[in-house]
């Protein structure tokens, strides 16, 4: 079983019934819906689409829908593009009444933190403009380099805290849908501070949203708030895109390794996004680069790993994931996983700790992990140690299966639980056998609680032959 999960993003190169089919028998574990592109009735239609594939093959599938959140466009007069050379200056204005405008940023408050020297980013730091003076309702900017600006192109002020919305007027029309269309995951979008959170989780309860918040990690100013957005986080994402325009390029690979290592210790699911197989929107085969970045966030302990253009608007969808599979089923096995220090201050990791701690030192080799699972807590916990041995996870709960899709090693069952105490757990190792999740024979570590249904009780650690 391929235990790092892969989110692939939806487009038209991957829209169709068959091709969803395809990406799912190869070992997309949750689909990606980007609000930056199409409208809503496309993305609920295609969500519809997604589950009832994901149904009929009798896969679980998560469903993660990504909100643009406040990104400043620069806009070009007509939508023409605009030619620069280098060092060529140019005025921006908060809009196109001056007859003599050809790029407008329409966001006041940037014009008004704007200093002399600052750097201006569009289009992912392709075009660098510096700061050259201010007027009243214009700034006069630089071209550090030869440039092409195209219409609406998204805009980076390192080191500036806008103050703009955590969520805009269309990011609250899509959280309507995610209500409707029983969403998974909801991805927020420049988070700065645990405040962008709390507003998305209490628009999320108002609007009874049972879905998990990924906080993607892309500014600056994130990465000075990084611990608390991890604790108030159900899972993160790397959204290297944009943080590689954020911070200088010689840190991206720094601060990667970091909040892997931080969502780890908190028992939080991370995601590792954004040119991971690049190369193959264009081209049949991944270049050796993009082979060896996959791997070495996969030895660095990411949960799972992100497909944006490439299976989107890529020629190649299906290979590619194809791709992607075949180097982590490879890395996982044969290279370790960067290890992690962590608090054993709860129950839950105690016993995640033992079970792996029982599975190393046994003299019987374990096949497979089996943890009973309320919320998926426990799994997550076993999931964080990066063990090189399938995970289990046993439930009730439909939701908590949804969910699980973005944790190492995991693959959530649901079965019917009996109801009162555990005592013997041959009912439920029955029924994994004849749904073939167990072989007769094999070693199994069991974690559980004497009653299932209480979160945070396990406290029962089996060691079984099936």
């Amino acid at each position: 079983m391929k235990a790092t999960k892969i989110i692939a993003t939806l487009g038209p190169a991957s829209e169709s019934v068959e091709i969803i089919q395809e990406l799912i028998s190869e070992g997309v574990n949750i689909f990606r819906f980007n609000t930056k592109h199409n409208d809503q009735t496309w993305h609920e239609e295609m969500i519809a689409r997604v589950q009832r594939v994901a149904n009929e093959l009798e896969k679980p599938i998560g469903i993660m829908l990504d909100l643009q959140g406040p990104e400043m466009r620069l806009e070009t007069k007509n939508e023409q593009d605009v030619l620069l050379t280098q060092n060529q200056e140019i005025n921006i204005y908060r809009d196109f009444k001056n007859k003599n405008a050809k790029l407008a940023l329409p966001f006041k408050e940037a014009f008004t933190l704007l200093t002399q020297g600052d750097r201006i980013l569009v289009d992912d730091a392709y075009v660098e403009l510096e700061v050259i003076s201010l007027g009243r309702d214009y700034l006069t900017v630089r071209a550090v380099d030869p440039a092409i600006i195209r219409h609406k192109k998204g805009v980076n002020i390192p080191k500036k805290r806008l103050n703009l919305p955590a969520l805009t007027q269309n990011d609250l029309g899509y959280l309507k849908m995610a209500q409707k269309n029983k969403v998974d995951f909801v991805a927020l979008s420049f988070v700065r501070d645990v405040e962008d959170i709390l507003i998305l989780k209490k628009e999320m309860a108002k609007q009874k949203i049972d879905a998990d918040v990924v906080v993607k990690i892309e500014n600056d100013i994130a990465l000075q708030n990084i611990e608390s957005l991890i604790e108030a986080a159900d899972v993160v994402m790397v959204a290297r895109g944009d943080l590689g325009v954020e911070v200088p390029i010689e840190e991206l690979a720094y601060w990667q390794t970091t909040i892997i290592k931080l969502c780890r210790q908190k028992n939080k699911p991370v995601i590792t996004a954004t040119q991971m197989l690049e190369s193959m929107i264009h081209n049949p085969y991944p270049t050796r680069a993009e082979a060896t970045d996959i791997a070495n966030a996969i030895i660095g302990g990411t949960d799972a790993i992100m497909l944006s253009g490439e299976t989107a608007t890529g020629k190649y969808p299906v290979r590619v994931v194809k791709v992607m599979k075949k180097i982590a089923e490879f890395n996982e096995t044969k290279l370790e996983k960067l290890p992690i220090d962590k608090n054993i201050n709860d129950r839950t990791n105690l016993f995640a700790k033992l079970a792996l701690t029982v599975a190393k030192e046994e003299k019987i080799p374990t096949d497979k992990f089996v943890v009973f699972t309320q919320t998926g807590a426990t799994a997550r916990a076993l999931s964080s140690l990066r063990p090189n041995i399938p995970i289990i996870a046993v439930t009730e709960n439909k939701k908590t299966i949804e969910r699980l899709t973005v944790s190492y090693a995991v693959k959530a069952v649901k079965i019917k639980f009996p109801k009162g105490t555990i005592r013997h757990p041959e009912y439920a190792i029955r029924q994994l056998t004849e749904m073939g999740e167990l072989k007769e024979g094999e070693n199994i570590i069991l974690v559980h609680g004497i009653n299932w249904q209480t979160p945070g009780s396990t406290n029962t650690l089996s060691v079984l032959t099936v």
